[in-house]
């Protein structure tokens, strides 16, 4: 399958050739079906093939995840498997997709689109880039990374999956460089700069620093791995819309990273060597 994530006349090809494949091998509701995807726009030897699996569910439904989505999406098809609705409620793309029956009034919907952003004063990015920067005694820290809004979506176990690998932000992966070298939740780390990955489960959070840098948020490679260390967890005296990260010192050697989204606050401490 091509990799168009927002064209959704293709996401309905990718959910009929899985639930064909489906029902040849009279596979159960609920199975899983694989399927590969390539970047059409990009140079085959850079960017290896990723990963699609969709899952049948009751009713004419099915689900898909893949490996540049966070988030489980959802649809309904009818018994040619044409796509009648797309929902990316529990999704990174917070989308809803309805097929419709006859040509829509473009015209009208422009209208009431250039009135939602003429109050809301413009068009703007839903998942900005920023860059934090901070000190903790002789040792400059900056991080850069992509700072996604919940938009009253559940997060933890949906949006950000358990047990899977999270780009901890939005678009590019999440960059840290320090200056110094130092401790981060007990790992070691000389100076330069890393990618920050967090990999959630029920029960709680793991740190993942790697030494490959520039990647997409997509292109995590275990092979680089600094190492993996627990972080804790706790919830922020507010919800955080917007997820933001941040480096707080406590004294001239010591200090935290700490990560907030919704009403989760993961922490880790950082020791200046």
């Amino acid at each position: 399958m091509a990799h168009v994530p927002q064209m959704y006349s293709l996401y309905e090809l990718y959910f009929a050739a899985a639930l064909k494949r489906a029902a040849v091998a009279e596979r159960a509701s609920g199975d899983t079906i694989g399927m590969r995807q390539f970047y059409i726009d990009r140079e085959f030897d850079r960017f290896p093939l990723h990963h699609g699996v969709v899952r049948p569910l009751p009713g004419g439904r099915a689900e898909i995840s893949h490996d540049w989505l966070a988030g489980v999406g959802e649809a309904t098809v009818d018994s040619a498997y044409r796509m009648l609705r797309y929902s990316g409620a529990r999704t990174t793309y917070l989308v809803d997709v309805r097929r419709l029956a006859a040509p829509p009034d473009v015209q009208a919907v422009a209208s009431r689109w250039e009135a939602t952003e003429a109050r809301g004063g413009g068009s703007r990015a839903l998942s900005v880039r920023d860059t934090v920067r901070a000190r903790i005694g002789g040792a400059a820290f900056t991080v850069d990374y992509g700072r996604p809004l919940a938009r009253g979506r559940v997060l933890l176990g949906e949006v950000v999956p358990y047990g899977r690998v999270w780009r901890t932000g939005a678009n590019a992966a999440t960059q840290l460089t320090t200056s110094a070298p130092i401790t981060l939740a007990g790992m070691r780390m000389p100076a330069g700069t890393y990618t920050l990955w967090t990999m959630p489960r029920a029960g709680g959070v793991e740190l993942i620093v790697n030494r490959q840098t520039g990647q997409w948020g997509t292109g995590y490679n275990p092979a680089h791995d600094l190492g993996r260390a627990p972080m804790s967890v706790g919830t922020p005296a507010a919800p955080a819309d917007r997820f933001t990260i941040a480096i707080d010192a406590a004294d001239g050697r010591r200090g935290t990273l700490a990560m907030a989204w919704g009403t989760f606050r993961w922490t880790a401490p950082i020791e200046v060597r």
